[in-house]
């Protein structure tokens, strides 16, 4: 399991107890469900925003941690069909997003390590956004998202690998969630936003929390997985609107 040691290394570091026990648990907790773990990884750049206006579309570059130090290639664009009120005042901004993730890591690591036959995560989302103006600096977001992760990893059969007493071989699963989105966003100054944000996944009761505050060119903040086993991400994000 020293891919899985690797990829959780990369990420935190512990000052309070022994990392090794730490690792130990976090280890047991991806084996437990791995596709869990590494969707919420690959959700960090599943970006849930209305697009700005003035503009037609916002395109997104995770930068941390899914593509550092998580290794996860991502892209994925927001764009604009209807700005509200162009027809009428009465019908609100419509955008549509997409994207999709790769985890170069995997593939690296199934090259060089002996203890890896194979690795593959990848995955991608889709969704809708519908926006209102409550005035001239706030409104409020809702829409849907589609997420899909495919995660197989497997293990040298001549190797032992052996966690908690339990002997793994190799783990394949995909992990699937339909989510509603519900949040508000403000204008503070020209360019520069803030946005609060709950995504719900009602096929797998998954929860997550969005904290951002983003300009022209990048996005910061923080995602919140009550459940997850690393509970707060901060996130770093190339944001390039056109």
């Amino acid at each position: 399991m020293k891919f899985l040691f690797i990829i959780f290394g990369m990420y935190q570091l512990s000052f309070s107890y022994n990392i090794e026990d730490k690792g130990r648990e976090i280890i047991a907790q991806i084996v437990a469900d791995p596709a869990k773990f590494f969707y919420e990884m690959k959700s960090d750049s599943e970006l849930t925003l209305p697009v700005n206006s003035g503009k037609k579309f916002i395109y997104n570059v995770e930068l941390f941690p899914t593509l550092i130090p998580f290794t996860y290639i991502n892209s994925s664009i927001n764009y604009n069909l209807y700005k509200e009120g162009k027809i009428s005042v009465n019908i609100p901004q419509i955008d549509i997003f997409g994207g999709f993730q790769y985890m170069l890591g995997g593939k690296i690591a199934a090259n060089e390590s002996e203890y890896i036959d194979d690795a593959k995560f990848w995955g991608y989302h889709v969704g809708v956004l519908i926006s209102n103006s409550m005035s001239s600096k706030i409104r409020t977001f809702y829409g849907y998202k589609h997420s899909y992760l495919k995660a197989n990893l497997e293990l040298n059969p001549l190797k032992e690998f052996e966690i908690l007493g339990v002997n793994i071989n190799s783990f394949k699963s995909d992990f699937n969630e339909d989510s509603i989105i519900f949040g508000i966003e403000t204008l503070k100054d020209i360019n520069k936003y803030w946005a609060i944000q709950i995504n719900y996944g009602f096929r797998n009761n998954t929860l997550v929390g969005r904290l951002s505050w983003y300009g022209r060119w990048f996005e910061l903040g923080f995602n919140i997985y009550p459940e997850g086993v690393l509970v707060i991400h901060p996130v770093w994000i190339l944001r390039l609107g056109f």
